[in-house]
């Protein structure tokens, strides 16, 4: 234990301590952002729905900018530390801002400036590195960041637990912005002394191994970076494939459809939650952290678990047992909110929480690989790129549909509806052609071949050796 321990220090590299910091206040402010919509600003749930779908609408244009900038411009480091200095600065910002409306804006702009650096952050490792140490460097990386995230927001639920009764729980809530917003800057001076330079190349490799590697994003918001890795998307050569009878297969586009209607019941579950928790269960703000402590923890911890289990059960069998936990875990809470309307047990939400957690890794793995198995070689990278869209889209449409539902219907329907579309979801997935299934069949169909073309063969030879012995000219003396 002592020496793998030692091993995996040994192969982290310096500027990773940047990106575990930037994680660590983006982590915080998960959290505290839905909090200060409800207790700074006195906003309900319908806000916080406009807020998020705006926010990840920027961030999906905004990923398209920069990733084509970064290209254009020949360098990665400079978009890391932008990325990691704007949010710092709209943090600050935050702490200091007097309407809903600011707040959304310095959301928006954070956003779009985060993804400046996340879509170039996988390409700093690839191109600074020999192409065999790519899966561990990157999973590393990712390692840093998740630790980074769930750091955040431990500090968020020491610092709502301490502060309140010292400073009141506004004054905390934006000193806490605040104190994010100068790890914002500390992380972008750690940019600028420690990533190295690195030319920028386009890498021609299968990248299977390393989506598994990237897989390790711990949020479901705001974190859909584009696998700039793979493809710079396209729109006008997406919709070709999707029309064209030799673009996308039938199975993949109905993949496709299912992970959209997927995208949007995790959305109307999961934009609404901490509301939830802090308006209708009227949980302290340090609670609200605690249980989102818990969800983080179990995603870290259930990542190795998942992707073993998806080499061994196969990606679909994966994909469909994640997406039945959490069809159940979102219906539970409607029936129980439509019948008691109070917060549920300790023990029961911390379970509830961890549940959610464990399960996000295997839908989130089995997906990505899913994608990466059902599209053709010529358009897999296509494919991928178009996966992030699409769970960028579908974030985008639960932000104004659960905020909407939750507003007028409230909690109970819009968590109905969010086990609803899973179970739609599932309905379409089961037409989804199975990708192991169909590659033992064509093994199958090879083995026959090439035992056909055994025996021609074998024949062929002891029909030549027959006709070479018949010959009376060619007889041995």
């Amino acid at each position: 234990m002592v020496r793998a321990l030692r091993s995996w220090w040994h192969d982290i590299e310096r500027w990773y301590v940047a990106v575990g910091l930037a994680n660590l206040a983006l982590g915080t402010s998960s959290v505290l952002i839905p909090l200060s919509v409800s207790k700074v600003f006195g906003h309900s749930v319908g806000s916080l729905g406009v807020l998020v779908s705006l926010v990840s609408l920027v961030g999906v244009l905004g990923s398209l900018v920069w990733g084509r900038l970064s290209d254009a411009a020949h360098r990665r480091k400079p978009f890391i530390i932008l990325g990691y200095a704007a949010s710092g600065l709209c943090f600050l910002g935050v702490s200091l801002a007097q309407s809903f409306l600011q707040l959304m804006i310095l959301n928006m702009l954070l956003n779009f400036f985060w993804v400046a650096n996340a879509s170039v952050t996988i390409l700093i490792v690839v191109e600074n590195s020999d192409e065999g140490s790519w899966e561990r460097k990157i999973s590393h990386l990712n390692q840093i960041g998740a630790l980074g995230w769930v750091l955040g927001l431990a500090v968020g639920s020491l610092w709502m637990q301490w502060m309140p009764p010292v400073l009141g729980e506004l004054t905390a809530i934006r000193v806490l912005f605040w104190a994010m917003g100068l790890i914002g800057l500390v992380a972008s001076l750690l940019a600028v002394l420690m990533i190295p330079r690195t030319v920028p190349q386009f890498t021609q490799r299968k990248f299977r191994g390393i989506l598994l590697a990237m897989g390790n994003f711990i949020s479901e918001r705001a974190r859909f970076a584009p696998l700039h890795l793979y493809h710079r998307l396209h729109p006008k050569r997406v919709i070709a494939q999707l029309r064209r009878p030799e673009g996308f297969r039938p199975g993949t586009k109905l993949f496709f459809l299912s992970t959209l209607i997927a995208f949007v019941a995790l959305g109307f579950f999961g934009i609404p939650l901490p509301l939830l928790l802090s308006q209708k269960f009227g949980l302290p703000s340090s609670s609200v952290f605690f249980f989102f402590l818990m969800q983080h923890a179990g995603i870290v911890l259930a990542y190795p678990f998942a992707s073993r289990r998806i080499r061994k059960s196969g990606n679909r069998y994966v994909q469909m047992g994640s997406l039945w936990m959490r069809m159940l875990l979102f219906g539970g809470f409607a029936v129980y909110l439509a019948f008691f309307g109070e917060a549920p047990p300790l023990a029961v939400l911390i379970a509830a929480f961890i549940v959610y957690g464990i399960t996000w890794p295997y839908f989130q793995l089995s997906g990505i690989a899913l994608t990466s198995r059902l599209a053709s070689e010529e358009n897999r990278g296509l494919a991928l790129g178009l996966y992030n869209a699409i769970a960028g889209t579908g974030w985008i449409l639960a932000g104004l549909g659960s905020g909407l539902v939750a507003g007028r219907a409230g909690y109970p329907m819009t968590f109905a509806i969010a086990g609803g579309l899973l179970v739609l979801s599932l309905a379409i997935l089961l037409f989804v052609p199975d990708p192991a299934a169909e590659s033992t069949a064509r093994q199958a169909e090879r083995i026959p071949l090439r035992q056909v073309r055994l025996g021609t063969a074998i024949h062929g030879t002891l029909r030549a050796r027959a006709s070479h012995r018949s010959r009376p000219d060619l007889k041995r003396p």
